[in-house]
């Protein structure tokens, strides 16, 4: 427990000195129109972005690779994909083997129709007969997401599937604007980063 703890409190050092930097919602001047500039609005920095990997999803959830990246980010536009909050959606997550997770949520999304209600539905009903795909533990997802560029809002989590809030030395209770454990226990588990609002993915 000491090891995941410690493990924890690192990644939220990383990801909220970072944070600290960036404002919840973004002023952009103008619309990005770039495939590969617009995935990486949701990185949290421009040296992250620099090295990371960009891929678009297509309409059967494979992926096309758009830029190699040297790190393990990867970056990509979700606008107009069903269920997201907003028609700008753009995400990243800092491993590679979250991949067939997301690819599943965009299938979700999909059987879902878009409605969240649904989607929870099919999420849990994956969770209990054991084919939901984890998220990689530790891994970081930033998202930036709305109406349009310009006024989108970041939101960050950290993975945590599985996990109680006494195996990470968190609250499984929002707390006075503090990080803690979002749906404990469940493979959907996630360190809520106070750098936005909304459920995790």
């Amino acid at each position: 427990m000491k090891l995941i703890s410690l493990f924890v409190l690192g990644v939220m050092a990383v990801a909220m000195s970072a944070s600290a930097q960036a404002p919840t919602t973004d002023t952009i001047a103008k619309e990005t129109t770039d495939p590969i500039e617009k995935a990486l609005l949701a990185a949290p920095d421009s040296a992250m972005a620099k090295d990371a990997m960009v891929i678009k999803w297509n309409s059967d959830f494979t992926y096309e690779t758009l830029k190699k990246g040297t790190n393990r980010m990867v970056c990509y536009d979700l606008s107009g994909w069903p269920g997201e909050r907003g028609p700008f959606s753009v995400e990243c997550t800092t491993s590679e083997a979250n991949l067939p997770r997301i690819a599943q949520n965009r299938q979700f999304a999909k059987l879902g129709g878009g409605d969240p209600k649904k989607i929870e539905e099919l999420v849990a009903a994956a969770g209990r007969d054991g084919t939901r795909i984890m998220s990689e533990v530790g891994s970081i997802w930033f998202n930036l997401f709305g109406k349009n560029e310009a006024t989108a809002l970041r939101h960050w989590f950290v993975a945590m599937p599985n996990l109680r809030g006494n195996q990470v030395g968190l609250p499984e209770v929002r707390d006075a604007g503090g990080a803690w454990l979002m749906l404990a226990g469940t493979p959907e588990a996630h360190i809520m980063l106070p750098t936005g609002t909304g459920p995790g993915r």
